[in-house]
């Protein structure tokens, strides 16, 4: 590989691995697997480099992979070791997890208390894939088409499930600005 190929492929690890790696634990996978699965997906990039630039949304392109790279590891890991669980962890049922944080100045105000109480309580309502899609789409900055893909869902499923949730972020007399200040 020459040194401007792989160059660029470790400015793209540099500049993904630290959203990748918490797309990864929000999705539910413990920390090593998570880093496996990047290296595995980086392993991939480096040795067909030639289709790197054939690759038109990076971002797009590293989410979607590392998706589907955990779900393969579950599920060979799974077969591996012959245990099965009630509920098969696939597409539709990634248990994705997202967790209160707060700045400083914010736990010292009365305010942000209550504020926390009710995103930890939104959140609790919201199902697993409310959760996930809310991360790409206001966090990690998807687009429609792209959370469809990186989901496997229709672009008109994907804006329908970001609308139910904000929906219940209204019925909690939480914005979404709120919200997203106490998640990030």
């Amino acid at each position: 590989m020459n040194t401007i190929k792989f160059s660029h492929i470790a400015s793209t690890y540099n500049d993904h691995l630290d959203s990748l790696y918490a797309y990864a634990l929000h999705l539910g996978f413990d920390e090593q697997t998570a880093k496996d699965a990047i290296h595995d997906v980086f392993y991939k990039l480096c040795m067909h480099h030639s289709s790197l630039d054939e690759i038109s949304n990076l971002k797009f392109y590293l989410f979607r992979s590392l998706r589907n790279r955990l779900i393969d590891l579950n599920r060979t890991n799974r077969e591996h070791t012959g245990i099965y669980f009630e509920e098969e962890i696939s597409d539709e049922n990634l248990p994705f997890q997202l967790h209160v944080t707060m700045e400083d100045e914010f736990i010292q105000k009365e305010d942000s208390e209550e504020i926390r109480l009710k995103v930890e309580n939104v959140l609790n309502r919201l199902s697993h894939r409310q959760r996930e899609i809310i991360f790409l789409r206001y966090i990690q900055e998807c687009s429609y088409d792209e959370i469809s893909e990186i989901m496997q869902i229709s672009v008109a499923a994907s804006r329908n499930l970001v609308n139910r949730s904000i929906k219940r972020l209204k019925k909690a007399m939480l914005t979404l600005p709120q919200f997203l200040l106490m998640i990030s």
